[in-house]
């Protein structure tokens, strides 16, 4: 639950990151964007956060909804 609100912050604070950079921004330079997915997806479900990007390098960024 922690995690959530602190992503949700960093969005509305900072938006258009990747989750490679939220990822480091919560858990360090070695992170890895997996440790964020399943809180991000739950705030652009919620329609907290939304998600916009994408491509084949997956680069979606993140915005305040």
């Amino acid at each position: 639950m922690i995690q959530i609100s602190v992503l949700r912050y960093l969005v509305e604070r900072g938006p258009g990151r990747t989750e490679i950079e939220l990822a480091r921004a919560i858990h360090g330079e070695s992170a890895y964007q997996q440790q964020v997915n399943q809180d991000l997806r739950m705030l652009v479900d919620s329609g907290d956060v939304e998600r916009r990007g994408g491509g084949p390098d997956g680069s979606y960024r993140y915005f305040p909804g």
